[in-house]
């Protein structure tokens, strides 16, 4: 009864243990590639406190895990507008910069990372990011 409540659609490609150890490798990369360019974007603020890679590291983990609670609970737009926020809030408290500093800290990670698939996709002649305009 009480597992209506969740949006089930993602637990459908988990069937074997295999399938989850590569769901587990998968979300490792994606956890570390997030947290470099968390720290790279921190480097660019004197202010911030704790951006070493472990504090950085777990900040990420952190989020990731919101996000996680997030979407199993929402979907669509509101989701995406409550799990932003409280990734500002936790770069925020986290790192003890202002909210205003973690909007912007979250936008040049993101342009960092397009810059850098951007770069190595031209490098191998391979599209990693698909831009809309």
């Amino acid at each position: 009864m009480i597992f209506q409540i969740f949006n089930e659609d993602w637990l459908e490609s988990l069937d074997t243990f295999e399938e989850i150890m590569w769901f587990l490798v998968i979300y490792l990369i994606i956890l570390l590639i997030m947290a470099i360019f968390l720290k790279l974007a921190l480097s660019f603020f004197s202010k911030a406190r704790h951006t070493e890679f472990g504090s950085v590291f777990l900040t990420s983990f952190i989020i990731t895990i919101f996000f996680a609670i997030i979407f199993l609970f929402l979907e669509g737009w509101l989701a995406w507008i409550v799990a932003l926020i409280i990734t500002w809030i936790i770069i925020a408290a986290r790192h003890n910069i202002g909210f205003l500093y973690a909007i912007i800290v979250t936008i040049l990670a993101f342009l960092l990372y397009i810059i850098v698939a951007l770069i190595i996709g031209a490098l191998l002649h391979i599209t990693i990011v698909v831009l809309p305009f």
